[in-house]
């Protein structure tokens, strides 16, 4: 008896001798806290940065467009950097934690920035090597002499993988895979895996409860159309992923509701490549994401007279308008009964150019383009790198510059805490006495370092119609009607 005791206890021993181990093994793996992804087969690797976290390598990408650049429209390849191919360079990780980051390049440094400059960052340089400190995950863009960026995507390691025998799961896991468009019916997962790629799109009507995660990519392969589709569907989450190089928009969201963005890298690189557009839905989050998009990074629309569009969240992005974009906008298409609720919040935009029609982009705006109310939009704690044809634009139109339709008009819009780094237009313009802008609030916004109630002689334009305008720079008010 005592024998047998006596063997019970030391198996028990050495299964918890055993497990102790292995949970400090694991703790040794995990101690750098960066958690590198497989190489992509077939992918190229980059032959201008080599990035080093924590003492580890991380795999980067080489992404060079191969889009057939003379059948592109005219007005696409009517800037000169969009008249040749396009090249993005990517380093895509998981971490937790601070991280000390180097980023290797083939020459001296002359000059390097690490955006966005809100993060504070600046980068020591010895020779062909810049360094940094980050305290977290975070999603940078970094910019070398005349290299091409390099996007740097230091992601939250995943808190739920699915497991690849779920019947609810569609699994890709590391390699290349080639679906094609991917149908998603109620209660089902798509889950692309760190070091996968899929080639295709996807597709979901009328259906609940929908997640898309990982830390893979899906590529569109400058091939499928509107690569994105969610439409008439409720309860979707999209985590980690990035999407890209589709042709058209990326992600579109339509009459659809509860849906959430999380985390998600979007890239485009043709004609109209809009980030992502909630059209006709309501409660529709977008959150912590980047965006590098050939058309605006985000637009939200309504261009159905049916389509109700309210409570929206655009909250904690980057976005790089490359070419033909704003930031945020709401429009064109304004056709539903009202657009109401909108908050965009603590975004950086580091980028918006590119020619419109409304003679330009801006860095955010609403373009009225049709019969809709605009009530009760907020603007708020955003900062504006670089706009290069307005800083802010509200406008009504005709309503004919995407359809035949009466004009509508905006209400109740607040522009609070946004910091514009150089000097441009703000440009308010309504269209009529029954089709006007009421109700503009700006608080504690900048200009090139200057309160914007200082600035507003030299930037503010504000034409007919538009009345009820306030600003407002730390106690002191002006109206300049």
């Amino acid at each position: 008896m005592m024998n047998y005791q006596y063997r019970i206890v030391y198996l028990m021993t050495c299964l918890f001798g055993l497990m102790l181990s292995l949970s400090f093994q694991g703790c040794r793996e995990a101690e750098p806290g960066v958690y590198s992804y497989p190489a992509v087969p077939g992918l190229a690797t980059s032959d201008k940065y080599t990035v080093i976290v924590n003492g580890v390598e991380i795999w980067t990408e080489k992404f060079r467009t191969s889009m057939d650049i003379e059948s592109l429209p005219e007005w696409f390849t009517s800037r000169p950097y969009t008249s040749v191919q396009q090249e993005v360079h990517f380093a895509s990780f998981s971490s937790e934690g601070e991280i000390s980051v180097s980023v290797k390049v083939p020459g001296d440094i002359s000059i390097a920035t690490v955006r966005p400059s809100g993060r504070g960052i600046e980068p020591e340089i010895n020779g062909n090597v810049l360094s940094f400190t980050l305290q977290g995950p975070d999603k940078l863009y970094i910019e070398v002499d005349d290299l091409p960026p390099l996007c740097f995507f230091a992601n939250p390691a995943e808190e739920e993988v699915p497991s690849a025998d779920d019947p609810g799961v569609i699994y890709f896991g590391p390699g290349r895979h080639h679906p094609g468009y991917i149908t998603l019916a109620d209660n089902q997962t798509l889950y692309i895996a760190p070091g996968a790629i899929v080639y295709g799109g996807i597709r979901t009507d009328g259906a609940t409860n929908i997640r898309v995660t990982g830390r893979g990519i899906l590529d569109g392969a400058f091939e499928y159309d509107r690569m994105v589709r969610v439409d008439n569907s409720e309860n979707v989450l999209f985590e980690g992923i990035t999407i890209r190089n589709g042709r058209g928009w990326i992600n579109t969201v339509t009459a659809s509701r509860n849906v959430k963005y999380d985390d998600v890298k979007v890239v485009s690189f043709g004609p109209s490549g809009d980030g992502i557009n909630p059209v006709g839905s309501q409660n529709v989050t977008i959150s912590n994401c980047f965006f590098r998009c050939t058309d605006d990074c985000v637009a939200i629309k309504s261009p159905q007279p049916d389509h109700v569009v309210e409570d929206i969240l655009i909250e904690n992005n980057t976005m790089v308008g490359f070419a033909f974009s704003d930031g945020v906008t709401i429009g064109f298409e304004t056709r539903g009964p009202y657009i109401r609720n909108v908050v965009a919040r603590n975004n950086d935009i580091l980028l918006s150019r590119g020619g419109s029609r409304v003679d330009g982009h801006s860095g955010f705006s609403i373009v009225c383009d049709g019969p809709s109310l605009i009530i009760d939009i907020l603007f708020e704690d955003i900062r504006v790198e670089q706009a290069d044809e307005k800083l802010f634009e509200l406008i009504i139109t005709e309503g004919r510059r995407y359809g035949d339709d009466p004009p509508g008009n905006i209400r109740n819009v607040t522009v609070r805490n946004v910091t514009w780094f150089h000097e441009g237009p703000v440009s308010l313009e309504g269209f009529g006495e029954l089709n006007n802008i009421s109700g503009v609030f700006f608080e504690d916004c900048f200009v090139d370092g200057r309160p914007l109630s200082e600035m507003a002689e030299r930037v503010l334009h504000i034409g007919p119609f538009v009345e009820d305008v306030k600003i407002v720079n730390y106690g002191s008010s002006i109206s300049p009607r």
